[in-house]
């Protein structure tokens, strides 16, 4: 991820530029271009926003395109290695102008003014200062660090901050007169990911940043977890759309019930795995009926997804199933329980351990009305017949015949951190060697638009044909 440099900025003209014969208009069009297709709803501020290769060679072109990328190439900071935080900070300050123009920050290793700051690296009273220039702030991200309750101070003066998201070692302690009321603070994101608990600074973080009453979406470790399902005894989250979390033993699931109660309008539900890969669909209790009854989507395991979707329009299951035990006894028996909900889902995305040789049978069975088929697998061994086995599944998927999208491959969240993902079927690691099975799939799913087997390789229906392309090559079928 990649931060303005100082070095690279000009001064900002007092007057439009003007590009030729072209507005400034349809030049902000044109560099609006280059903002990357990402997904929002929940980290905007973890990911790049723009092609910042692109948007350099811009600035470079013309005084113009300077003018017009700058705002864009500010947009997102994150400071991070000391000696580039401690330029960029004292840049922001000395250009008030550059720093409205930030709207996204990643904050890493800021230390707390009663740690000795390490040779080089920005101090907290830093960040305080420039903290309150930053007026068009949207979201905010500390991770790793210490803070000190004066910064918390300095963000309910940012009054278009949307996303605040706290990944703490250990939570300063937030004085009442510190932290005002947020009733009118407009965050409707909010993060807490906690390493030590300590519920009265978990609470009065959750009271500086929580308003029941407008928040959206709420992402929490198990330790901010409990505290909050306490808190939530005596409140009622209206607006709140979206829920992460990681899962409780079996014997506290009342707690997350009881929470999603007080969440009318829930409608993305997500759960990290615990016990309920583990069990028996028995040994999980179900939710009451009359909560998630807007549930949309959910993200768990399948066994856990098997108690909960049933009998609610759920459109999209994104599901886990990874220990040998629940992937032998449960995998069946928990699409046939999702199968009642087979009118209302149109995603499945599952994280598979292997693939067994029934398993695609199971799923186009109990759910033929699926729109998209995503399949990772995280302890698949390939081997040499691998091509013909898969030829084999292919054809169980046949009752899918409202297929849009199918993938299959080893799956790069598991492999994250390593050097590759490894190809799931050497054999077939290039577009001719896929030829015979993509033509099968074409053949059986009319409405099939993307494919996607192994690592490399990704198919698109192109006009009347398809193509094929990887890393290095392309084609056409």
């Amino acid at each position: 991820m990649e931060t303005p440099k100082v070095e690279a900025a000009y001064q900002v003209n007092p007057e439009p530029p003007k590009g030729g014969n072209l507005p400034i208009e349809l030049w902000l069009t044109i560099v609006q271009s280059l903002r990357l297709d990402v997904d929002l709803d929940f980290f905007p501020y973890l990911i790049r926003l723009f092609d910042m290769r692109a948007l350099k060679n811009l600035r470079l072109v013309s005084r113009t395109l300077n003018d017009v990328t700058e705002p864009l190439y500010w947009e997102r900071v994150e400071l991070s290695a000391p000696r580039e935080a401690v330029e960029t900070v004292r840049y922001l300050k000395a250009n008030p102008v550059r720093s409205n123009y930030v709207k996204y920050m990643v904050l890493k290793g800021w230390r707390a003014k009663d740690v000795v700051p390490r040779c080089g690296e920005p101090s907290a009273e830093a960040l305080s200062e420039l903290l309150p220039s930053m007026c068009n702030l949207r979201a905010i991200l500390f991770y790793g660090m210490n803070s000190t309750p004066e910064i918390f101070a300095h963000l309910h003066t940012l009054s278009h901050l949307q996303c605040v998201n706290l990944w703490f070692s250990s939570l300063p302690i937030i004085p009442p007169s510190v932290s005002p009321d947020c009733g009118n603070l407009p965050v409707s994101t909010f993060t807490l990911i906690e390493n030590r608990y300590d519920p009265l600074r978990i609470r009065r973080c959750l009271d500086s940043f929580v308003n029941p009453a407008r928040i959206e979406q709420i992402h929490v470790s198990s330790l901010a977890a409990s505290c909050l399902y306490r808190w939530a005894d005596t409140v009622t989250f209206d607006k709140l759309r979206g829920f992460d979390a990681p899962e409780l033993p079996l014997r506290h699931f009342h707690l997350i019930y009881a929470f999603t109660k007080t969440c009318p309008n829930l409608e993305c539900l997500r759960l990290d795995p615990g016990e309920t890969d583990q069990v028996t669909l028995r040994s999980i209790p179900s939710p009451p009926d009359d909560v998630l009854r807007y549930l949309r989507s959910f993200h768990g395991t399948l066994p856990l997804a098997a108690r909960i979707v049933p009998t609610r329009r759920v459109e999209k299951v994104y599901a886990s199933c990874r220990s040998e035990g629940a992937l032998t006894h449960t995998f069946g028996p928990a699409l046939q329980r999702l199968s009642t909900s087979s009118k209302t889902i149109r995603v499945l995305h599952l994280n598979l351990r292997e693939l067994k040789d029934d398993h695609l049978s199971l799923v186009a069975s109990n759910l033929p009305l699926l729109e998209e088929l995503n399949i990772g697998l995280t302890g698949h061994t390939s081997t040499s017949d691998r091509k013909n086995e898969t030829t084999l599944h292919a054809h169980q998927l046949q009752p899918l015949s409202r297929l849009q999208s199918f993938t299959l491959n080893n799956s790069s969240w598991y492999y994250r951190g390593r050097r590759g993902v490894p190809e799931l079927w050497p054999t077939m690691a290039d577009g001719p060697s896929q030829l015979g099975l993509v033509t099968v799939l074409i053949k059986n799913h009319p409405l099939l638009e993307y494919v996607e087997l192994g690592q490399t390789v990704r198919w698109h229906r192109h006009c009347d044909g398809w193509t094929w392309s990887n890393s290095s090559e392309c084609g056409s079928l």
